[in-house]
């Protein structure tokens, strides 16, 4: 009878942790629009630059922070990320300051020769060779101008509109 009674009980523990398990799945992701747009630098589309949309507190477990990169045509299209357990198309209706960025290898390297450092600095780490600050790749730099890539510069804006399909510009200049 008294193993009876433990069984029972640990049935009902697991069936509460179950219960409350099943309960956290059903978290529903944020209502979302479509948002898609074009970025010209110097009236000429702007190719792989990173747009970043961000609401309130930028808090991305509330889906206050929208994410798209530019193709060859500078078209993005912005994806929200939820609290790092998934990714909705668009962003969440509202008022949004914006950043673009572009990272490129320092000045006089070409990209093709920067990769190819990566590419070899990334392998002697991977195969657990001992390598010096110095002989890792340089960082990458800014292209922009503040005004755009800086979060605490930019004078970008974008409003996201409920229930319509956003398309927004930015020409940018130097």
């Amino acid at each position: 009878m008294r193993s009876m009674i433990r069984h029972n009980q640990w049935i009902g523990v697991v069936a509460i942790g179950l219960a409350a398990m099943l309960a956290g799945c059903g978290k529903s992701l944020p209502a979302t629009s479509p948002v898609e747009g074009y970025v010209t630098f110097d009236g000429k589309p702007l190719e792989d630059a990173t747009v970043i949309f961000v609401s309130g507190n930028a808090n991305m477990s509330n889906g206050e922070v929208a994410l798209g990169k530019t193709d060859p045509q500078g078209k993005f299209i912005l994806t929200t990320f939820v609290g790092g357990e998934a990714d909705v198309k668009g962003a969440m209706p509202g008022s949004y300051q914006v950043t673009i960025s572009k990272m490129v290898p320092p000045s006089g390297m070409a990209l093709d020769k920067y990769l190819a450092m990566v590419e070899a600095y990334n392998k002697k780490v991977e195969q657990g060779e001992m390598v010096s600050a110095e002989q890792a790749p340089p960082p990458m730099v800014e292209s922009l101008p503040g005004k755009y890539s800086a979060a605490g510069t930019t004078k970008l804006t974008a409003e996201v509109k409920q229930g319509e399909a956003n398309e927004i510009k930015f020409d940018l200049d130097k």
